[in-house]
């Protein structure tokens, strides 16, 4: 195959928060030249039910989740996000690291 010929498609399970919010983690869904992945994905209840994500790779990162989250974090700093009621679409961008092959912590409060 060509380049530009195939799609890539990711199937990725659906975790049920112990509050009932579902979520997936997708990963990059738009990528500035580099490739990108879910290295480690795990859930818990800290007060809150969360969900956190070692994530590699730049551009925009992709979740689905039932609930609009209350708080999302990139390594520890509160970060901007877009939630789209409809499809329970997530989103947020993921700068170009400052050291290479860097893993970035997301945290997502639901």
């Amino acid at each position: 195959m060509k380049s530009r010929e195939y799609e890539v498609f990711t199937i990725v399970p659906v975790k049920e928060l112990p509050n009932g919010a579902k979520f997936a983690p997708i990963g990059l869904i738009k990528m500035f030249n580099s490739g990108g992945a879910v290295k480690d994905f795990s859930s818990g209840f800290n007060g809150t039910p969360n969900v956190s994500m070692k994530v590699r790779g730049c551009g925009l990162f992709g979740a689905y989740s039932s609930a609009r989250p209350k708080l999302i974090t990139v390594d520890s700093e509160e970060v901007e996000f877009s939630y789209e009621e409809e499809s329970g679409l997530v989103t947020i961008d993921l700068s170009v690291p400052k050291k290479e092959l860097h893993q970035w912590n997301i945290s997502i409060d639901l």
